[in-house]
């Protein structure tokens, strides 16, 4: 087959050549840049340092292998390992990974040997080495982290893991609540950008308390004590036990976390709180989101003195107005039956009855309807000792009854407004006494989403899909791929985004939209239809772009710090 100039410039193709011999066109997608940024970072050479490999045995480096996962992975099109050798079968290689590489060296066999490889040589430790590789590249500020964990459910049948080291895949709590499904968890602490600098996969019936208990001893083991002192860690109500508040107070370690709604205090500081109207500071983040009201207070609980920050905010969670109004319907049926049952009661003297109301209503005294009554004495006939209907001449026989007449009003607009700002507060509880104000405490608690937003991506379809895996030395190994996937999005996201801080026009996205602070999926979708031409010459290969994705991507090319050639030029 032979290819024409003519061919070639009707097709704006960048550079002219002459006749050749033979040409195909290779998707790219978005691997160029992915491949690009895993060797800018370093992660090439200090994963084929990290893990035990032989040179002479393998055909590709580890390195090789796990690009191939993470490209898989980042292009939106996860397959099983199985399958991935027939991902890349439309793709340029070479361009990808380097001259020599072919889709069918990327098969199950060679990928599942090197996720061996990767287990052998702790993949906790792999990963912590490229996060704080990536992290000093990048310049990434980490002083204010964020920690959770999150369920990874899985389907089919798994071993429980019982050996002493394997990951254990069992059953346990999920916010998808799928109790018929075993899992294994997911722990990130990143930064307020979402970078992951910590990642972890655990047993699947860790708790969070003893989750955070580990993250604190490892955050101390692995950053130096002047660095730690300026880190604030911020968590869930997981955090908030006995055992982590001491070890924190050991540590050095600030914190802000949210005092669980099991514990006695949070009633009464939101109580306490609400006793006054004065006191408050109104607080309004940004225009168009959820305002607030706070108060502060100092509070002792595990025998240590802390600071708590009552939250109030103005727009209220429509799960916990369901949930009040829900309630308020059942208050009122339940003091309408003891009203009823209390109006039945006869007694022989108005104290008597005065006693019995007051006491109603020192029961009742919480209660957001409001309860007025008062003590009536009613004329009521008597029973008739004999049997059989009276004569027309028979005296009825009266006697003074004390009854409690009780109504009941329903609360007023003022009331109501209160008890729902009453039920939609929380508390924040921190030891950080000096240096963050009311509004920066919340501030950085609210920022907890970015890890919420990682899991995201850990759970996104699109992203990572079923493992195909069954070995749970594999799976986990897999797990950890999928998280240095996960920081090199990340990158991605961050380069973008501070790029265009200095901009004064959007990025264009898919869809026409426009954006400033883009997430890494919407940047890596831009490149997903990019297409090369691949042409042979005699017994030279030679490679081109053609123009209508050149001025499209090279605006975003220069925000990740990119040169063009990556799409034309092998590595």
């Amino acid at each position: 087959m032979t290819i024409s100039v003519e061919y070639i410039k009707k097709n704006k193709v960048m550079t002219e050549v002459a006749v050749v011999d033979f040409f195909k066109i290779k998707e790219l997608g978005p691997g160029p840049v992915i491949s690009a940024i895993f060797r800018q970072l370093g992660f090439y050479d200090i994963i084929n340092r990290m893990l035990t490999w032989d040179e002479k045995q393998c055909l590709h480096s580890p390195a090789t292998h796990i690009l191939a996962i993470i490209i898989n992975i980042l292009s939106g099109r996860r397959v099983a390992l199985y399958k991935v050798h027939k991902f890349f079968e439309e793709k340029d290689t070479e361009i990808l990974f380097g001259e020599g590489v072919k889709p069918s060296h990327l098969n199950d066999d060679a990928l599942s040997r090197t996720l061996d490889k990767f287990y052998d040589a702790n993949p906790k430790k792999v990963f912590s080495t490229l996060a704080l590789k990536a992290l000093m590249h990048e310049n990434i500020d980490a002083k204010i982290l964020h920690g959770d964990t999150t369920a990874r459910l899985l389907y089919g049948e798994y071993d429980e893991g019982e050996e002493e080291g394997l990951l254990k895949i069992t059953w346990g709590y999920n916010k998808e609540h799928r109790t018929d499904l075993k899992q294994f968890k997911v722990g990130i602490v990143a930064t307020k950008e979402g970078f992951p600098i910590f990642g972890e996969v655990e047993d699947g019936n860790l708790d969070d308390k003893s989750w955070n208990k580990n993250l604190i001893e490892n955050l101390a083991e692995n950053i130096t004590p002047d660095i730690l002192k300026d880190v604030v860690y911020i968590a869930d109500s997981a955090l908030v036990t006995g055992t982590n508040l001491s070890l924190i107070e050991k540590k050095n370690l600030k914190f802000i976390s949210r005092l669980p709604s099991t514990f006695n205090l949070t009633s009464e500081l939101i109580e306490e709180a609400f006793s006054l109207e004065e006191g408050w500071e109104e607080y309004s983040p940004h225009e168009n989101k959820t305002s607030y009201k706070l108060k502060e207070f100092e509070a002792e609980i595990f025998n240590r003195r802390y600071r708590m920050v009552v939250v109030c905010p103005l727009t209220f969670d429509k799960r916990k107005l369901k949930g009040f109004e829900s309630r308020l319907k059942k208050e009122k049926e339940k003091l309408e039956k003891e009203i009823g049952e209390l109006g039945k009661i006869g007694f022989a003297c108005e104290a008597d009855a005065r006693e019995a109301f007051n006491r109603f209503l020192k029961e009742k005294q919480n209660s957001i309807y409001k309860i007025k009554g008062d003590i009536e004495l009613c004329l009521e006939k008597q029973k008739r000792n004999k049997r059989g209907r009276p004569s027309k001449d028979e005296q009825i026989q009266q006697k003074p009854v004390y009854r409690i007449k009780v109504m009941l009003e329903e609360p007023d607009e003022e009331t109501l407004k209160r008890e729902k700002q009453r039920i939609n507060s929380f508390v924040l509880i921190t030891n950080i006494f000096d240096g963050y104000a009311a509004q920066s405490i919340l501030r950085e608690y609210k920022e907890q989403t970015v890890v919420e937003n990682r899991f995201r991506f850990i759970k996104n379809p699109l992203y990572v899909g079923p493992l195909f895996v069954k070995k749970s030395q594999r799976l986990e190994a897999l797990s950890y791929v999928v998280l240095i996937a996960l920081l090199i999005y990340i990158v991605i996201q961050i380069r973008v985004r501070c790029a265009l801080k200095r901009e004064k026009e959007p990025l264009e996205l898919v869809g026409k939209v426009k954006n400033f602070e883009p997430t890494g999926g919407r940047i890596l979708e831009l490149f997903e239809y990019v297409k090369i031409l691949k042409v042979s010459e005699s017994d030279k290969i030679k490679r081109y772009l053609p123009e209508k994705y050149i001025k499209e991507l090279r605006r975003v090319m220069n925000f990740l710090k990119i040169h063009f050639d990556i799409f034309t030029n092998p590595l």
